[in-house]
């Protein structure tokens, strides 16, 4: 009988076991086992989400932090997501049956740890680098400019094989019940959604 080969790992996934090995090298088991999550689709994909449904916040807005001034909205955002994920990253760490079950403490001294040693291998350079980005605003702002742009360009997609209206919405319309909105029937629809 043959063998089942295992299937073949991508740089990405060869980076990542890289980088493991060289934090458990280190005896940074928390960091490890963290990067491994967190470099998971399970752990990813709940900000993929938060990044597209929040996306329009941060439409016709420009790269570069000093070329526009930025709404109470966008800030909220970023504190909404912040709190995501710090405490999607604790309850892991803190929790998860297949985490470290170690505080979030000992988590951030490894990775501080980690961070001064340098003379690290890419893949553990590039994942301190995220960790350390995922709670910097400018960071957060230049993805959500990407993902509204990702935005405005679907909806001109729409638009040119006509599923969008060509005519926009007047300030002060009253909104149609499919678009939802103050005074619509579906206002009740929306309680406990986490709408506002």
């Amino acid at each position: 009988m043959p063998k089942e080969e295992a299937p073949a790992l991508t740089a990405h996934q060869r980076q990542i076991n890289t980088a493991i090995s060289f934090c458990e090298g280190r005896n940074w088991t928390i960091l490890a086992v963290a990067l491994r999550h967190c470099w998971g689709n399970g752990f990813l994909d709940v900000f993929r989400a938060y990044f597209k449904d929040h996306a329009a916040l941060f439409t016709g807005m420009s790269y570069g932090m000093g070329s526009t001034e930025h709404t109470l909205e966008q800030h909220e955002c970023f504190s909404n997501y912040l709190k995501l994920y710090e405490d999607r990253l604790a309850d892991y760490i803190e929790k998860d049956p297949d985490g470290p079950r170690a505080s979030v403490g000992d988590f951030y001294r490894e990775l501080a740890e980690a961070k001064e040693q340098g003379g690290m291998d890419p893949g553990t350079q590039e994942f301190i680098h995220c960790l350390v980005a995922s709670a910097d605003y400018d960071s957060f702002y230049s993805v959500m400019v990407r993902e509204a742009q990702k935005l405005e360009l679907l909806e001109a997609q729409m638009k040119a094989r006509g599923d969008l209206p060509e005519v926009a919405e007047a300030k002060g319309a009253v909104s149609s019940p499919s678009k939802g909105g103050k005074g619509c029937d579906d206002d009740d629809d929306d309680e406990g959604k986490g709408y506002k």
